[in-house]
């Protein structure tokens, strides 16, 4: 068994109202590693992403890389300019729009906050399902050193069955799992579409303090509809600067003026010269590719 000392912080939370912007603390960072499938008409092809978990007995968050990243960038910039300096950095992974929400959790009521970037826009919702209907099984194993025992559950159009550890006895795990008795050290669908793994534990010198940006409430249903919404207009219309954000390996610049067609110079990642045709035709061939999201429901 691998020594595991948990301090517990006491937060204070000021909320002036349910999606205001809110500061939460977390004392340890959990990085985990996630191989998916993100077309299931090409299973040979599988993708990897990078994924944090910043959690403590009270509060757990996560989030990709990208963010990660993105977040240390604008310490340094706070830093040199002030607390209060407002700066938009680009946190789309591109592989999953899954990938690209940061998921808050509560673990003392249950509630589950998504915040998700959307055409430049964040909303935040509550995730409706409550993971309550864990069967924990009496099998175990070994995972990194830790004792860790296996769990089943249902969610959003799969059955993932999970292995966790009461030896680090926090109910967080990946994306939206949590409220098993112990942290989630692996857990994957029984496709084996989406397996997540724990690569390692780190303890914070100090908390780390999360603040929320300010975000337009919705429900999950509204935030579906909107990311539909925009894809079909991007393909019907000319919205060509969404469409290249969502591209991968597309690259270049859009300058648009009243009136006029859109002045576009684009590469793809050969660094070739592409037509605005050429960019549509990606962007409708990469919406196809994506058929297997995390949530099939």
């Amino acid at each position: 068994m691998k020594p595991f000392i948990l301090s517990l912080v006491l937060l204070s939370v000021v909320q002036t109202s349910v999606f205001a912007q809110d500061e939460y603390a977390t004392d340890y960072k959990v990085h985990y590693e996630l191989a998916f499938h993100i077309d299931s008409l090409n299973l040979d092809q599988k993708d990897t992403s990078n994924l944090y978990l910043f959690t403590n007995p009270e509060f757990g968050i996560f989030l990709n890389q990208s963010r990660v990243d993105a977040d240390v960038r604008l310490e340094k910039i706070r830093q040199r300019l002030g607390a209060d300096v407002q700066v938009k950095i680009s946190t789309n992974s591109n592989k999953s729009q899954d990938l690209n929400k940061v998921v808050f959790t509560n673990h003392q009521n249950g509630e589950v906050r998504v915040l998700q970037n959307l055409g430049d826009i964040d909303y935040i919702y509550f995730e409706p399902t409550k993971m309550d209907a864990w069967e924990i099984s009496e099998e175990t194993k070994e995972f990194m050193g830790y004792s860790v025992q296996k769990a089943t559950i249902d969610f959003a159009g799969r059955s993932y069955e999970a292995w966790f550890t009461m030896e680090i006895p926090i109910p967080n795990g990946p994306y939206v799992f949590h409220g098993l008795p112990g942290l989630i050290v692996e857990i994957y669908d029984t496709q084996n579409h989406y397996h997540f793994t724990m690569l390692g534990l780190e303890k914070l010198e100090t908390p780390k303090v999360w603040k929320f940006p300010k975000a337009e409430e919705a429900t999950k249903e509204k935030v579906n509809e909107i990311q539909k919404r925009l894809n079909d207009n991007a393909l019907n219309g000319s919205d060509y600067q969404y469409m290249m954000g969502k591209t991968p390996g597309v690259s270049g610049s859009i300058s648009v003026s009243d009136g006029q067609e859109p002045i576009m110079e684009l590469k793809n990642k050969s660094g070739q010269e592409i037509t605005k045709e050429d960019l549509k035709r990606m962007f409708k061939s990469n919406l196809e590719n994506k058929n297997n999201p995390i949530e099939l429901e």
